[in-house]
């Protein structure tokens, strides 16, 4: 039989250690995180949007999408590779910083871009400038109307489905989206789906919330897959509620990749 050395024993306790306590602070972080989703059943969804709108809005975030150095990951370049050409409108929606604007421009597409951070819009047209990338920029707010004219768009760019809320905003949104773009268009769409979120499907604080809803003083608006991640609003989707979104705007998914949080439309 072999002997179990005394280094070895010494090093797998503090493996089996570290896996302890990792899983302690993963409880205490859902812990000390509730007081900040209370919020979303006590505001409305307009002073959510505030909350988030000043978030997005910082000094801090600006610099730090700034900061930035990778723009597309792996999927996304993939996906504008595959379904993109190279000189047609494309409608980048949500910009921030310019991460996709770059990567679009370089491949000889008339590129108009949006948020609804004039200082993100700022520091987008700033490294478009530096990079000597020609795109049009305008400050705009999904949850309003989109200031362009229909079958604008050859394609449409959105990383960012999950900001929109609540889901009348969301269906609102989309058919704004399938009016700009034009037929047989694309739209490439990133979602957070809730699989990454362990708090979802199950989780007492929605439980909770799901019928607190119910009651006037509270949010009624409140959707299961509402989070507050680091003050800003994400929501994450299940598989059937995306879809029932999608359809409901009379878009055609081409191509879903649930698990990398990416969906392809096309309007027909």
């Amino acid at each position: 039989m072999n002997r179990v050395s005394l280094r070895y024993a010494l090093g797998y306790s503090l493996v089996v250690l570290s896996r302890l306590l990792r899983k302690v602070f993963d409880q205490i972080r859902r812990v000390v995180a509730l007081p900040e989703q209370c919020a979303l059943i006590i505001w409305t969804p307009s002073e959510i949007a505030r909350c988030s709108r000043g978030v997005w809005d910082s000094a801090s975030y600006v610099q730090g999408y700034a900061r930035m150095g990778g723009w597309l990951d792996a999927k996304e370049h993939a996906l504008v590779e595959q379904y993109f050409s190279q000189h047609g409108e494309v409608l980048n929606m949500a910009c921030g910083a310019g991460r996709e604007v770059l990567l679009l421009a370089r491949r000889g597409m008339n590129v108009t871009a949006c948020d609804w951070s004039s200082r993100m819009v700022g520091e987008a047209r700033r490294r478009a400038q530096e990079a000597h990338v020609r795109a049009r920029f305008a400050v705009a707010d999904l949850m309003q109307d989109l200031p362009y004219p229909e079958k604008a768009f050859d394609y449409l760019f959105l990383s960012g489905y999950g900001y929109l809320f609540p889901r009348w905003r969301r269906i609102r949104f989309l058919k704004q989206a399938h009016s700009v773009l034009k037929f047989g268009g694309v739209f490439i769409v990133g979602f957070p789906p809730a699989e990454d979120d362990p708090g979802i499907p199950a989780g007492p604080s929605e439980w909770l919330f799901t019928r607190l809803r119910r009651w006037a003083p509270f949010n009624r608006e409140y959707a299961p897959g509402d989070r507050l991640v680091a003050g800003a609003f994400i929501h994450f989707f299940r598989s059937q509620e995306l879809a029932e979104e999608i359809q409901e705007a009379r878009f055609l998914i081409k191509e879903r990749l649930w698990d990398e949080g990416y969906a392809v439309l096309v309007k027909l």
